[in-house]
């Protein structure tokens, strides 16, 4: 089961995964993700510390998403990322793609030098 908390701070929005992202999964981090980019919410910080298993087809949304946020001057960078998400990155050649950071302060302070 999948659970995601979404909290704005200052111009930064932070989504909280906890639980699989597996089929079902998927769909809601899609919403989530599709929410923000209707809400103007271009720089999006996704904490994964929460979450246990990623699926291909979940990896495929973040690189979706980050190409549409970037399409409008925005960014999503990731906290938390345990082994075997950073493995799977590894596996699917999008280590590259993402900033990744210990925390969700890091993040966001990055993301806000970069505005």
């Amino acid at each position: 089961m999948l659970s995601i908390e979404q909290v704005r701070q200052g111009g930064v929005t932070i989504i909280r995964v906890s639980g699989d992202v597996d089929e079902e999964g998927v769909k809601e981090l899609r919403i989530a993700l599709v929410n923000c980019l209707r809400d103007n919410a271009y720089n999006v910080v996704v904490n994964l510390s929460g979450m246990k298993f990623i699926s291909y087809m979940g990896v495929g949304v973040l690189v979706e998403r980050l190409r549409q946020f970037r399409s409008y001057n925005g960014d999503m960078k990731l906290v938390g990322l345990n082994l075997y998400t950073q493995r799977l990155f590894r596996m699917t050649g999008v280590t590259n793609l993402f900033e990744t950071f210990e925390t969700e302060s890091q993040a966001s302070q990055e993301m806000q030098k970069a505005a």
